[in-house]
């Protein structure tokens, strides 16, 4: 869906590249509860990329190694940002992808709930 939304932004509008995609590492930073201070669990690698869509800066990142889906990301970002017109349509398409991908989401939990087994871990009444 990403390279369809970016492929037609790109045939309608020229997409000014800031920075091209390129791999980098993000610090992963989470919130210890106990005493509510930050703690560095570690770095991710990401793919990174930064466009401009008539003036409107746009920025993808995704997790892993990707550049082409950093690159659609960004071109997607900017274009959503700048209001282009080919955008209207674009909830809709999104959402219809949405509820296929819950659909076959739901399909493959019901495969494994099939599977589950149920362990009881204490004998009730039962003396040895």
């Amino acid at each position: 869906m990403r390279k369809s939304l970016a492929d037609e932004v790109r045939a309608l509008v020229p997409v000014e590249e800031i920075l091209a995609p390129r791999v980098g590492l993000v610090l992963a930073t989470v919130r210890e509860s106990a005493r509510c201070t930050l703690f560095h669990l570690g770095e991710v690698l990401v793919s990174e990329a930064k466009v401009r869509v008539e003036g409107v800066p746009g920025l993808g990142l995704i997790q892993g190694r990707d550049l082409d889906a950093a690159g659609d990301l960004a071109v997607v970002d900017a274009a959503w940002n700048a209001h282009l017109a080919c955008t209207v349509g674009w909830p809709a398409r999104l959402g219809a992808a949405e509820a296929t991908l819950e659909a076959a989401l739901d399909r493959e939990q019901a495969s494994f709930s099939s599977t589950r087994v149920e362990f009881e871990t204490l004998d009730q009444g039962k003396s040895l």
